[in-house]
């Protein structure tokens, strides 16, 4: 096979010329540098990528996108007929069921969102998409955490409807950082207090999650309350995927179908396809209703990627399967995505915090590409 002939001098002056371009964008050699004031959003805690911290609701104005903490724990399974209040000690370390710590996630989460920070490229991914700087596309601020009152849960609850209504209210899409699968009570609350419309959901979780005690507000009721306080979900618009493990209650299960919501097992998922599944999902979610809210609880996963599960269980969803599904989600018209039940105490290397924050650098991908579209 012939070879090719050398560059010729034309062409490498082009190639010197691009690089040079390039170079001057990136030249940081000037006579004097300001100092950067840090994105602390308090302590040593940076906020999301590093992104502006909103300290009120006019820093909102003109977002797009909005990370919040909800840094809740509820009741928490000590074995499998008993249960402890959230105000109790922490479990020893070593324990096998009894596993605590979500409240404390959201800090954990932002310092891992370092590897996405918005000072590496401007938030270029190209696997999301070849031309898309998320910062050019999207305004995105972390407007911090919600106050925890592990004595008195409803104030914590209560204080996050209002802080997610003032997102929505901005104008902006609510990523909140849970805490433990409460967390879309008070975010999907906010969200359809402020709508007419039905709204689908897609909720990615090892458990069912349809116990119904009136009046409680914990991370197994909060589907049945959502339903019944806003009547904008209904049943025959929800899918649940990854379902598996003995710690599904079988009348719950049953009780989920009988009403019309569709559940997909581990082996659902690898028998038909996370494309196959998260399609048919979708369809479901859209039938008849204005946005879909999407739900991620981390055990949903294979604990051997994501170790940092407060309710561990083997046989789970892996990374591809995950992010084909959020990938698909991201280009819906999605009102609203929260991730929950990651604890730092049960993580390794950072593993499940970096999850966390890349599954949100996803969903805000797809954001940013709608917003790119429609301008």
């Amino acid at each position: 096979m012939a070879l090719n002939p050398p560059i010729g001098e034309v062409q490498l002056q082009k190639v010197k010329q691009a690089f040079d371009k390039t170079l001057n964008k990136s030249d940081e050699r000037a006579a004097r540098q300001e100092r950067r004031r840090e994105a602390i959003l308090h302590g040593d805690i940076p906020t999301f990528m590093e992104v502006d911290a909103a300290r009120n609701v006019e820093q909102l104005c003109n977002a797009d996108a909005v990370v919040l903490g909800f840094p809740f724990e509820g009741p928490t399974s000590i074995s499998p007929s008993r249960a402890a209040p959230p105000s109790v000690s922490r479990p020893k370390a070593g324990s096998v069921y009894w596993r605590m710590g979500a409240d404390v996630s959201p800090d954990h989460i932002r310092e891992y969102s370092i590897f996405y920070s918005k000072h590496h490229n401007g938030g270029y991914h190209p696997e999301i998409d070849r031309d898309l700087v998320l910062h050019d596309a999207l305004r995105i601020v972390d407007y911090g955490n919600c106050t925890y009152d592990p004595v008195d849960t409803m104030n914590t609850i209560r204080e996050g409807i209002q802080r997610v209504g003032e997102i929505v209210d901005a104008g902006a899409i609510p990523f909140v950082l849970g805490g433990d699968h409460t967390t879309p009570y008070p975010v999907a609350k906010a969200i359809l207090d402020r709508r007419t419309d039905p709204v689908g959901l897609v909720v990615f979780d090892a458990h069912v999650d349809f116990s119904y005690t009136p009046g409680e507000y914990w991370a197994s009721n909060q589907w049945a309350q959502l339903m019944l306080e806003t009547g904008k979900i209904d049943p025959k618009n929800i899918s649940i995927i990854g379902i598996r493990s003995s710690r599904n209650a079988f009348a719950e299960l049953k009780l989920a179908e009988s009403l019309g919501v569709k559940v997909y097992t581990s082996t659902d998922v690898k028998q038909l396809g996370m494309n196959a599944v998260i399609a048919e999902a979708i369809k479901k979610a859209n039938n008849g209703t204005n946005g879909i809210y999407v739900s991620v609880d981390i055990d949903c996963m294979e604990p051997a990627q994501v170790p940092s599960q407060k309710a561990q269980e083997i046989w789970g969803l892996s990374i591809d399967e995950m992010f084909a599904a959020l990938r698909a989600l991201s280009r819906e018209n999605f009102i609203g995505f929260d991730i929950c039940e990651h604890s730092p105490m049960y993580d390794v290397n950072g593993q499940g915090a970096q999850f966390c924050a890349r599954a949100v650098v996803e969903m805000m991908g797809g954001l940013a590409l709608s917003k790119r579209k429609s301008r």
